[in-house]
């Protein structure tokens, strides 16, 4: 989960979003513990594919990270899943007339859509090229007091730019 949360932190940032935190914290789901993450954004301003890809990169730094483990691909693929993001990917984008598709397919016209292939296909080698502030954002992350880590913070450590809020 720390390596998404962060997948997801070090690729915003780097598209000019404004981070304000992410964490992972333990959920209680029908009696069992499990994990999960959040990453929050301040009011800013991102092109549509980008942030199709800010979504799609916790997923590719999730799974990067499983393999480099030692899982196969097939099971990194499957424990690496963010249907969640694709999902909030879909209709995020939407509102904003733009479609993100499922079956491959792309928009006629690249400014009206994309597809979650192509958006997953880019956040892997922008995943590949941010390893190494992906890999200290998650290790702070888990290390943080409270799994909790601010949007200065993960500018100080990786040196990646956070953008001031935008403003109304």
């Amino acid at each position: 989960i720390a390596y998404q949360e962060a997948g997801h932190a070090a690729i915003g940032m780097t598209y000019g979003m404004s981070l304000g935190r992410l964490r992972v914290h333990t959920v209680d789901r029908d009696g069992y513990m499990g994990w999960t993450g959040t990453t929050t954004w301040n009011n800013c301003y991102v092109a549509c594919f980008h942030l199709a890809v800010e979504l799609a990169a916790g997923e590719a730094a999730a799974k990067r990270h499983l393999i480099s483990s030692g899982h196969p691909v097939d099971v990194a693929d499957c424990l690496a899943a963010s249907p969640h993001d694709r999902d909030m990917a879909i209709a995020a984008l939407a509102r904003s007339n733009y479609t993100v598709t499922l079956d491959g397919t792309e928009p006629e016209a690249p400014a009206t859509g994309t597809s979650w292939a192509r958006a997953m296909t880019a956040a892997d080698q922008v995943v590949n090229e941010a390893w190494e502030q992906i890999t200290a954002i998650a290790e702070a992350l888990i290390a943080a007091p409270r799994r909790e880590l601010s949007g200065a913070q993960v500018a100080e450590l990786t040196g990646i730019h956070n953008a001031r809020p935008a403003t109304a």
